[in-house]
């Protein structure tokens, strides 16, 4: 499975909805639709700054998480931005490949 992070702000019907049930539990109702979708939540922390929450997940594939994104900012939650964990060597040996493979612009 890969590992994704979703950084996300709340739109101001989920702060109306937060400050009416202060008490409910969101990291339960984020659990659950990973669960659904066949992801596994890992945690979710909320934040001080440009954003409102950071969740993890981790899933068989980007558009899992997607599609997760899409439902949540349907019903009007907020905004969520993804993004994916990589593995920097493997990304490095394929540059290293493409570099071999690659003449530059002459002058």
């Amino acid at each position: 499975m890969a590992k994704f992070f979703a950084l996300g702000t709340y739109s101001e019907e989920s702060y109306q909805a937060f400050i009416k049930n202060p008490k409910q539990d969101r990291k339960a109702a984020v659990k659950a639709l990973a669960s659904a979708m066949g992801a596994k939540f890992s945690d979710i922390e909320f934040l001080r700054g440009p954003y409102d929450f950071i969740a993890t997940i981790e899933a068989d594939d980007f558009e899992t998480v997607a599609a997760v994104k899409m439902a949540v900012e349907a019903q009007g939650v907020g905004t969520v931005d993804i993004f994916e964990t990589v593995d920097i060597n493997s990304i490095a040996e394929k540059a290293q490949k493409a570099m071999s493979n690659y003449t530059p612009p002459s002058e």
